[in-house]
C-alpha cells in the first residue's frame, strides 16, 4: 500500500486500493503542539515507538447499514476534509519540524475481503497498518482499510499517528465518522485542529506554561533524592508489560469512587501507588498522571495531540489507611492535572538550570495513564456484594503483551476499557523490578480494591506476594522416607533481580529440552561433601551453613521462567531451601555415612529440575550418631557447571567449619548475563567468525549408517581404565602437552584412522574461565568449542599432539559466544546449526583440574600394560534422544579414568563402541613409551 515506499512493504501495492478525494479549510503551517514536540523529540533520539503509540480503531457497520466502497470513500473524504489534522504532514524547515495542513488531496484506502461480520479481518488489518511507522513528511497521519463482506463495507479500520492526535481526538473523529455515515453530512463546525492548537500554545497559552514550569520545579524539590535499589541486568526489551483484565476491579473502583466522591482514575491511582510505595518503603513519591488537557472549553473537541504528563507529590510517611490515601491522591493528581499544559523545552531548560538531569529524574517514580473514554456525570455506585466481587475475581485473566525498549519511569500503569471490565497494564523496568512480581502486583491491586469497596483497608504490607508458579508437573518436594526429616535453610537479604540467561545456560537449556527424558535427568550434577567426626557438626549448624551458602551465591536462589515465550532468570531476595535429614541406622553398618550419601545423591539427582518452581539446588544431610557426616548437593546443570560446583563445595566446607567467609563471592549468573550483553559482544563476534571459517571442509559423517538402530536408539558404555590414568600423564609429560590435549589427540587419531578424511573435526567443551573474575563465577559458563585438525599428510602421533594443542587453544579462545548468534550465522550460510554438529564426535573432559602437571616419572611399560588388561567395560543407561552420533566423556575415577561413550546405534553399532574405547586406550599406552606413526592403530594394550 503506497503510504510511503520508505516504510511500507512494497507488496501492499499489489492489493486493491481506492482513493478518497478531500477538500477542506484551514490550510497553513504552524510549529508542533507541545505534546507533538515530546513525541517528535523521543523519536528523533531513540527511534520510532510506533507499534506502541499508533492508535488502532475500528468502526463496525451493520449488514443493513453497510455501504459500498464508493460511498465509504466519499464519507472518508468528507471526514478528512472536515478535520485538518488528518491532512497534516510534518516536515523539517531550517532544522525545526513544522506541521503543514493541505487544502486538497487523496487518502488511499486499502480494500480487504472478510468473512462473517469482518471483525477478524479488521483486527488483522489494524495490526498490519499499525505495525508500520508513519513517514510524517510524505504520508497522511491516518491510514484506513475497508473490510468488505459480500460487496458491502462491514468494518472501517483507522490507524492514527499519535504524533498528530491523541486518544480523545481519535474518539471525536470516530463519532463524526459514524454521524456522516448515518446523515451524510455534519452541520456543526469542527473543533480546533492541530495547527490551531499549536498557534494558541505558542501565543496565548504561554503564561500558563510559565506557571506550570514553576510549579514543577517547586514540587520536585520536595522529593527526596532516593535512587532505585540496584537490580539485575534486565531483559531485552527492557520494559515488560503484563495485563490484568478484571470486571471486579471495575466494579470495586466504581463503588469506592461513588462512596468517596472521587473519580475511578483516582481510585486506581491510589491503589497502584499504595502497593508500589509500600514495596519501595518510600515516605514521599512522585505521581505522573497523563492529562488530556481538555478542561478549557475551547479544547473540548479539539482534534490534535494535547495530552501531556502531569506531576504531583504524595506524602505517605504516616502509612495512611486507604480512605485517607485516596483523599491525598485525589488532591495530588488534581494539582498535577492543573499544571500539565506546558512547553516541554521550557521545562527541560528549567530542570537544567536547577542542575537536575531531566532524562533520569523521573525514573524512581510512577506514571499513570487512564485512557478509558469519559462517561460524564458522577460515578454511580454499582449494586454488588462482596460475594459478587469474589466471584468476578475468579474470572480475572492475566496475560503478557509486547514489551518496550525505553521509558522515563520504572513503573507505569495504563488503564483501558475492556468488555465488561477494565484492562490494567503494568509496565516495569526489569533492571529495577523483577518481572515475576508483575502478576502478583496486579492481583494484589485487585484484592486491595475489592476489600476497600466494603471496609477500611490499612496500608499494604511491604512484602510482595510470591510469584505464581505454573508448572507442567509438581515441583520435586524431596519426599522424606521412613526415619527422615525435613529442615529448611532460610536465606534473606539478597536482591530481587531479573535478567536473561547466560550464553552457557541457553545452550544447556536447549540440550535439556531437546534430549533429556521428561521423567529423569542424566545431566544433574551430584556432589558429596564429607564432614569429619572431629568437626562435631550437628544438624542445626549444617543447615545454617547451607543457608549462608545460598545467601552468598545468588545463582543458587535463581529460577528460570518464561515471559512472552522468552526464557529469563529471576533471583529471589529471600526464601527457604528444603534440606533432607537422613540418619544412618545403625552406625556400624555405614560408619561414615558414605553409602547413604551415595544413595541419596542418586535419589535426589534422578528427577529433572522444574526450574520455574524449584531452586536449582537440592540438599540433604547424612547423620551418624546425631552428627552430620555427609552433605549431599544436587545442582541443576542449567544453572551451574562443574567448575562452579567445586567453588560452591569449597565455600560450603569453610562455612560448615568456620561459620563465615571473609572474601566476597565471585560473579553470579545475572552478573555474567549482564557482561555478555555488553562487554563480551565483541568476543562473541570473533568467535562466530572463527566458527564460520573453520567449520566448512570438515570431514562429515564419521560413521556411515549401519541400519535402523536399536530401541532405545542411543547406547551408553563405560570403560574404567587404570592404564589410561597413567598413560595419559606419561604422554603429557613426554610431549609437553596437557593430559586433555593427549586425550584429544588420541580421540582424533582413532577416528581418522577408522574413517579416513584429511580434516578431522572434534568438538570439545571449554570452561570459559579465562576472563577476569570468571575463575570464581557461580554460573553456567562452559560451551562447546570447535577443534579443526589438518591431518592430510598423516603425521606421526607426536606431531598430531602438537597440532591438537594448537587446535584446542584456538577452540578455547573461540568458545564463548551467544548460541543464538551462532545459529543465525549458520542459517545465513544455509546450514541448520542444530543438526550440523551431530555427525561429529563430541569430547567432554569433565575431570576436575589438578594443581600440578605430573612429572615424567610413572609406572613402567609392563605395569601399564598389565593395568590395561584389567580395564572393564559395562553398559550404562540407554537414551531415547541425544544430539550427537558419538560423545566421549572423560571422568575421574578412583586411581583410574572412566571413558564413557554415547553412540547413535544407527551409525555406530554397540559392539564398535567398546572397540572405540579400547583403541583410545591402546594408542595412549603405546604413545606413553614409543613413537607411534600413522595409522596410529596399535594392537590392544592388554
Amino acid at each position: 500500500m503506497r503510504f510511503a515506499d520508505a516504510v511500507v512493504p512494497t507488496e501492499w501495492a499489489d492489493e486493491t486500493l481506492v482513493h478518497a478525494p478531500f477538500r477542506g479549510a484551514g490550510a497553513g503551517t504552524a510549529p508542533l503542539t507541545w505534546a507533538q514536540q515530546v513525541i517528535w523529540r523521543a523519536n528523533a533520539r531513540h527511534g520510532s515507538n510506533h507499534r506502541f503509540l499508533n492508535l488502532r480503531r475500528t468502526v463496525p457497520l451493520s449488514a443493513r447499514a453497510g455501504a459500498d466502497t464508493d460511498r465509504a470513500s466519499r464519507v472518508l473524504g468528507a471526514l478528512v476534509g472536515r478535520h485538518g489534522s488528518l491532512r497534516t504532514r510534518v516536515r523539517t524547515v531550517d532544522g525545526e519540524p513544522r506541521q503543514e495542513t493541505a487544502a486538497t488531496g487523496q487518502l488511499p484506502l486499502l480494500v480487504l475481503a472478510g468473512t462473517g461480520d469482518g471483525a477478524q479481518a479488521a483486527r488483522d488489518a489494524a495490526d498490519r497498518l499499525g505495525d508500520v511507522a508513519f513517514d510524517h513528511a510524505r504520508e497522511w497521519p491516518v491510514r484506513v482499510a475497508l473490510v468488505t463482506v459480500d460487496g458491502r463495507v462491514r468494518q472501517v479500520v483507522l490507524v492514527f499517528s499519535h504524533s498528530t492526535v491523541d486518544a480523545h481526538a481519535a474518539e471525536v473523529v470516530l463519532r463524526d465518522l459514524r454521524l456522516i455515515l448515518l446523515r451524510g453530512q455534519l452541520d456543526t463546525p469542527p473543533g480546533p485542529q492541530s495547527v490551531d492548537v499549536a498557534r494558541l500554545q505558542h501565543g496565548a497559552d504561554g503564561r500558563r506554561s510559565e506557571r506550570a514550569v514553576a510549579y514543577w520545579l517547586r514540587e520536585f524539590a520536595r522529593l527526596p533524592a532516593e535512587p532505585l535499589p540496584p537490580g539485575g541486568p534486565g531483559l531485552t526489551p527492557r520494559l515488560r508489560r503484563g495485563v490484568l483484565v478484571s470486571s471486579a476491579v471495575d466494579l470495586a473502583a466504581r463503588a469506592i469512587a461513588a462512596h468517596h466522591r472521587v473519580s475511578t482514575s483516582a481510585v486506581l491511582l491510589a491503589g497502584v501507588t499504595a502497593l508500589a510505595a509500600a514495596r519501595a518503603g518510600r515516605d514521599r513519591c512522585g505521581l505522573f498522571p497523563m492529562a488530556h488537557n481538555r478542561f478549557a472549553a475551547r479544547y473540548a473537541n479539539a482534534v490534535a495531540n494535547l495530552g501531556q504528563i502531569g506531576f504531583g507529590v504524595l506524602d505517605v510517611a504516616d502509612r495512611p489507611a486507604f480512605p485517607l490515601l485516596l483523599s491525598r491522591v485525589w488532591q495530588a493528581s488534581l494539582n498535577g492535572l492543573r499544571h500539565a499544559c506546558y512547553d516541554p523545552a521550557a521545562l527541560r531548560r528549567a530542570f537544567a538550570d536547577a542542575d537536575r538531569d531531566y532524562e533520569t529524574a523521573f525514573l524512581p517514580h510512577y506514571y499513570f495513564n487512564d485512557v478509558r473514554l469519559p462517561v460524564g456525570g458522577a460515578v454511580a455506585a454499582p449494586e454488588v456484594t462482596r460475594r459478587d466481587l469474589r466471584a468476578a475475581m475468579a474470572r480475572t485473566g492475566f496475560s503478557w503483551t509486547r514489551g518496550l525498549d525505553r521509558a522515563s519511569w520504572h513503573l507505569l500503569t495504563h488503564v483501558v476499557d475492556e468488555p465488561g471490565g477494565v484492562g490494567i497494564t503494568l509496565t516495569v523496568d526489569t533492571r529495577h523490578v523483577a518481572v515475576d512480581t508483575v502478576e502478583p502486583f496486579l492481583r494484589e491491586l485487585e484484592e486491595l480494591l475489592v476489600e476497600a469497596a466494603f471496609a477500611e483497608v490499612s496500608w499494604p504490607s511491604a512484602a510482595p506476594a510470591a510469584a505464581p508458579v505454573v508448572a507442567a508437573t509438581p515441583p520435586v518436594e524431596l519426599p522424606a522416607e521412613a526415619g527422615e526429616e525435613m529442615a529448611y535453610a532460610r536465606f534473606a537479604g539478597g536482591r530481587a533481580a531479573t535478567g536473561p540467561l547466560t550464553w552457557g545456560q541457553r545452550a544447556m537449556w536447549r540440550a535439556v529440552e531437546e534430549f533429556e527424558s521428561p521423567s529423569h535427568s542424566v545431566l544433574n550434577l551430584r556432589r558429596v561433601l564429607a564432614v569429619s567426626a572431629r568437626a562435631d557438626v550437628d544438624v542445626a549448624r549444617a543447615v545454617r551453613a547451607v543457608a549462608a551458602l545460598v545467601d552468598r551465591h545468588e545463582s543458587l536462589r535463581t529460577r528460570v521462567r518464561s515471559v512472552d515465550g522468552e526464557l529469563y532468570q529471576s533471583a529471589a531476595p529471600a526464601g527457604g531451601l528444603p534440606v533432607l535429614v537422613h540418619p544412618v541406622p545403625p552406625a556400624a553398618a555405614d560408619p561414615d555415612g558414605r553409602s547413604a550419601a551415595a544413595a541419596l545423591a542418586a535419589r535426589l539427582g534422578e528427577p529433572r529440575f522444574d526450574h520455574a518452581a524449584e531452586w536449582p539446588l537440592r540438599a540433604a544431610l547424612v547423620t551418624v550418631d546425631g552428627r552430620v557426616r555427609q552433605v549431599v548437593l544436587v545442582f541443576s546443570h542449567s544453572t551451574v557447571d562443574f567448575h562452579a560446583t567445586e567453588t560452591v563445595l569449597r565455600d560450603l566446607r569453610m562455612l560448615v567449619l568456620r561459620g563465615a567467609l571473609s572474601h566476597p563471592p565471585g560473579p553470579q549468573s545475572l552478573d555474567v548475563a549482564e557482561r555478555e550483553r555488553d562487554r563480551e559482544r565483541r568476543r562473541c563476534d570473533r568467535a562466530v567468525a572463527y566458527w564460520l571459517r573453520q567449520f566448512p571442509g570438515l570431514t562429515v559423517g564419521l560413521f556411515d549408517p549401519v541400519g535402523p538402530g536399536h530401541t532405545p536408539r542411543y547406547r551408553r558404555g563405560s570403560m574404567v581404565s587404570e592404564a589410561v590414568y597413567h598413560a595419559v600423564r606419561l604422554v603429557a609429560a613426554r610431549h609437553g602437552v596437557s593430559s586433555a590435549t593427549a586425550l584429544l589427540g588420541a580421540t582424533a587419531a582413532v577416528l581418522t584412522a577408522e574413517v579416513g578424511g584429511d580434516v578431522c573435526g572434534v568438538f570439545t567443551m571449554a570452561n570459559n574461565r579465562f576472563q577476569p573474575e570468571y575463575d570464581v563465577a557461580i554460573s553456567k559458563l562452559n560451551q562447546i568449542g570447535l577443534c579443526r585438525l589438518d591431518l592430510a599428510d598423516r603425521p606421526g602421533f607426536a606431531e598430531l599432539l602438537s597440532r591438537a594443542r594448537k587446535a584446542s587453544l584456538d577452540a578455547y579462545r573461540h568458545a564463548y559466544y551467544d548460541p543464538n548468534e551462532l545459529e543465525r550465522a549458520f542459517a545465513e550460510r544455509g546450514t541448520d546449526y542444530r543438526t550440523a554438529l551431530a555427525p561429529f564426535c563430541y569430547l567432554n573432559d569433565i575431570r576436575l583440574p589438578h594443581d600440578n602437571d605430573p612429572g615424567p616419572a610413572g609406572p613402567d611399560e609392563a605395569t601399564v600394560r598389565a593395568a590395561a588388561s584389567r580395564s572393564t567395560f559395562r553398559w550404562l543407561e540407554e537414551l531415547d534422544r541425544f544430539g550427537w552420533r558419538c560423545r566421549l566423556q572423560v571422568i575421574d575415577a578412583p586411581g583410574a579414568v572412566e571413558l564413557a561413550v554415547t553412540v547413535d546405534t544407527r551409525y555406530l553399532p554397540p559392539e564398535r563402541a567398546e572397540r572405540f574405547l579400547r583403541a583410545v586406550e591402546a594408542l595412549l599406552v603405546e604413545a606413553a613409551f614409543h613413537d607411534v606413526p600413522w595409522p596410529w592403530s596399535p594392537p590392544p594394550a592388554g
